[in-house]
């Protein structure tokens, strides 16, 4: 198997840390990496994604692990009964979520009182746009300008995915996927959500930022750059 990446490597420490005889869930887990690796270190893991079609191609990658240990989410609900888990992961997939309230009530339910979530994923104030390589082009995407703005960071040679494609291509469809497939949130309002839905927050990117020997980052620059990284513990059940 190839070596993780690093956020990979962080979420599954935790998972071990926190949850090394119980039950853990990699929400969003994308093409089953940590799941697979989970299970290589003998943890009690499962995944659900959505195989939405601007994600990774999950069926192809972890098809022999759909239907035992990588379930379909379905119409946004979390395919497990109440109370299954002890650790939930989500390892950037929040801010391509459009309904957080409904993520996080199906989070809560089949979380154990006491279990911990785990998310890491930007928020609005993000100045680095990890998915396009453009600083500040979630900021812009909806209005013409954000095409603009990606147009002039291809240009100057920034840019992710840019293979077979002309510069106003790649600018035209990264605008257009940014405007369908992500919902970035103020740091406000993702947290009144947690709290609204029976999770308290503990920011840990100190941690990232000492396994990652950053020794010049605050937790400030890792939000601004990185994203966010928060850990929750369920205090209470929500329904609804």
């Amino acid at each position: 198997m190839p070596e993780l990446e690093f956020n990979h490597r962080f979420v599954l420490e935790f998972a071990t840390e926190n949850a090394p005889k119980g039950r853990i869930l990699d929400y969003g887990c994308g093409a089953g990496q940590v799941v697979r690796a989970g299970l290589e270190r003998g943890l009690n893991i499962f995944g659900c994604e959505a195989f939405y079609e601007g994600g990774p191609h999950t069926q192809q990658l972890a098809k022999d692990l759909i239907g035992t240990r990588i379930l379909q989410l379905n119409g946004g609900g979390i395919p497990f009964p109440d109370s299954t888990f002890d650790c939930v992961l989500s390892n950037q997939v929040f801010e391509h979520v459009e309904n957080l309230d409904q993520v996080l009530t199906e989070i809560n339910r089949v979380l154990m009182r006491g279990g911990v979530l785990l998310s890491l994923f930007p928020s609005a104030g993000v100045i680095r746009e990890g998915h396009c390589g453009v600083p500040l082009a979630h900021r812009f995407s909806k209005s013409r300008f954000g095409y603009y703005w990606l147009l002039a960071g291809r240009t100057v040679g920034l840019g992710y995915f840019k293979e077979n494609k002309t510069r106003r291509q790649w600018a035209h469809e990264f605008r257009d996927w940014l405007n369908n497939y992500c919902f970035y949130r103020t740091k406000k309002e993702i947290l009144n959500s947690y709290y609204s839905h029976g999770f308290n927050v503990r920011h840990r990117e100190d941690d990232v930022i000492r396994m990652r020997r950053l020794p010049f980052f605050t937790p400030w620059m890792f939000r601004a750059l990185g994203g966010m990284v928060l850990e929750s513990r369920k205090l209470s059940d929500v329904t609804g």
